[in-house]
């Protein structure tokens, strides 16, 4: 399928002899959005604005290896195996999972302000940074888009006629049948990631915080839910052809447990939370 799609759009560009991928280019970008939107939330609290820098230079790298791992070992046996190893390192040609770059670049974003970075409770900047990663998601997605990924079910093109051309040709399964086009997942999950995101900045956390149901740390685990929900949703209409793991699908999976850890995690914020609350409270009532 991927040598008979119509693709007038280049993948990158050479410089000096240097082959520069898109899909590298617009995933750093994202990443730097996220940067930059975490930077000015911890600003506006009176942080200083490279707070994040060192949490950047560790946290980044360590989300494309946790991608890249993943989706080797969704994909181990139909793509990679012991005689293909070196094709493990060829990233620029695709083939990075989210929800692995997503767990390892969390984690080493944590353990960078918890060790290092220190200054600034955890739980706030897990606050400050996790719902900017939908943005990063929202802007890398269109990497996707020049390397010829994520796609859906092959429907009809004219039940998408509200869309450039640009974007529709891209989308050509056959180049015998070009009436059909595999469903663009890329920009619908690019979608309801920035709706994702626009929730929890903007719905979520200021309505928990009137109502005081906020705790500071529930960022990841709203962002858990709402990517989870997302991906679980998006993954039965992927093409067949570019299901990761099993029929069921790793990403599918990998999805339920992310609203499930989402949930679990918030809960047991909010619990620990209010003991520690009531437990202050009783030792002053003391005094």
């Amino acid at each position: 399928m991927m040598n008979e799609m119509l693709s007038y759009l280049p993948k990158g560009f050479s410089i000096f002899g240097l082959e520069i991928a898109f899909y590298a280019i617009i995933i750093l970008f994202g990443a730097l959005m996220a940067l930059f939107l975490s930077s000015f939330e911890a600003r506006k609290e009176g942080y200083s604005w490279d707070f994040f820098v060192t949490v950047f230079i560790i946290a980044f790298p360590s989300g494309i290896i946790g991608a890249r791992l993943w989706y080797v070992i969704a994909e181990w046996q139909k793509e990679f195996g012991w005689d293909n190893f070196a094709q493990i390192f060829r990233i620029w040609d695709g083939g990075l999972a989210i929800q692995g770059g997503a767990i390892l670049g969390i984690t080493a974003g944590v353990l960078v302000v918890v060790f290092l970075r220190r200054g600034m409770n955890p739980l706030q900047a897990v606050d400050f940074a996790v719902p900017n990663i939908l943005v990063a998601q929202v802007i890398g997605r269109w990497g996707n888009f020049f390397n010829h990924e994520v796609y859906g079910m092959v429907v009809d093109r004219s039940s998408w006629s509200f869309l450039p051309d640009f974007i529709l040709n891209q989308m050509v399964d056959n180049l015998n049948n070009p009436e059909f086009i595999d469903v663009p997942l890329f920009l619908v999950e690019g979608i309801l990631n920035l709706i994702g995101f626009l929730t929890i900045v903007h719905f979520i956390f200021p309505l928990c915080k009137k109502h005081n149901a906020y705790c500071v740390g529930d960022g990841l685990g709203y962002y858990l839910i709402l990517y989870g929900a997302v991906r679980s949703i998006l993954e039965p209409m992927r093409n067949p052809t570019y299901i990761m793991g099993t029929e069921v699908g790793a990403s599918f999976v990998m999805a339920i447990l992310f609203i499930v850890c989402g949930i679990v995690l918030i809960v047991t914020n909010h619990v620990i939370t209010n003991f520690r609350t009531k437990n202050y409270r009783k030792k002053g009532s003391l005094k």
